[in-house]
């Protein structure tokens, strides 16, 4: 899925499309798998996947120009606020 996801912010950016791209990180690798462990709500098969996934998106993140924007979700309402001013441009 990760593919997937990599591959469709690839499509998007080989048409005319006028898109910004935003990416919602978390504060790190470690902070992703303890968040979803403590949800409680996945077999360890689905989380050994997500974190796969997360891992390549993640590493793609990285790629100069992929995105035009990058927040760290590690503070909800810090992380609402920038991606609130990215899109509508207020606080």
């Amino acid at each position: 899925m990760a593919n997937d996801n990599i591959q469709g912010v690839k499509q998007i950016k080989n048409t005319t499309l006028d898109a910004r791209y935003v990416f919602i990180a978390p504060p790190n690798f470690e902070a992703l798998e303890s968040r979803l462990r403590g949800r409680g709500t996945e077999k360890e098969e689905s989380i050994q996947k997500r974190l796969q996934q997360a891992r390549a998106e993640l590493e793609y993140s990285k790629v100069e120009g992929v995105h035009d924007k990058i927040i760290v979700n590690d503070d909800k309402q810090k992380a609402f606020e920038e991606l609130n001013e990215f899109v509508f441009g207020k606080e």
